[in-house]
């Protein structure tokens, strides 16, 4: 009886809480600004990103998003020369613009400022997949990510973001096997700093209304 009457107490308080949650889809799209750390004399690219959302407000102050995401990715890899380790020759190498494409998973948590102002602060998580890149050496399959960053929102639910988003797997796939293998490349692209993902992201969203 006891735990029946306390079960019962801690819905009837439990209710106003939950009946304030708000449950809104949305679309954020925008521009990428992205570049390697550690990459000498590397520039930052244009790409796009996009996601499809869905809000969950559950305080005045606080919302968490769920998000499925695309985000294209790279870096102008400039120019480097190496030793070949077969046969000595020194080589210059001019590279190409560097492309990849994520498909991922973002947890946003966004902190507003006041109840009635739209300014709010974003930090999460995120878990990207790389379905294609143009890179001639391999690019990991997979980079998890943290970002941080700031939004205005209106009360029409369009809003406006910007976000920096740091990647802490290093982009080179294979790299370690070998860098510390037979081969032991001496080569800039190969040296022993890693190489993380380093995005700013410009998006424009809009939550419906439900």
């Amino acid at each position: 009886m006891k735990n029946l009457i306390l079960t019962i107490t801690f819905i009837a308080f439990s209710l106003p809480t939950f009946s304030q949650v708000k449950v809104r889809p949305g679309l954020r799209m925008g521009l990428n600004a992205s570049n390697i750390t550690n990459h000498y004399n590397s520039e930052r690219v244009l790409g796009i990103n996009g996601a499809v959302f869905v809000n969950l407000h559950l305080s005045r102050f606080y919302e968490l998003q769920p998000e499925m995401t695309y985000s294209n990715q790279g870096f102008n890899g400039g120019n480097y020369t190496y030793v070949d380790p077969y046969y000595g020759d020194i080589i210059h190498v001019n590279e190409d613009d560097i492309s990849t494409h994520y498909f991922g998973i973002a947890i946003a948590n966004k902190f507003f400022v006041s109840p009635k102002i739209g300014l709010h602060f974003i930090i999460g998580p995120s878990l990207d997949i790389n379905i294609s890149d143009n890179s001639r050496g391999d690019i990991t399959p997979a980079d998890i990510s943290f970002f941080g960053g700031i939004g205005y929102e209106f009360p029409i639910g369009l809003g406006i973001e910007a976000r920096y988003k740091q990647g802490f797997v290093d982009i080179r796939d294979g790299y370690y096997d070998d860098y510390y293998g037979d081969y032991n490349y001496d080569n800039e692209y190969y040296n022993g700093n890693n190489k993380l993902n380093s995005v700013f992201q410009f998006s424009v969203y809009y939550k419906f209304g439900m």
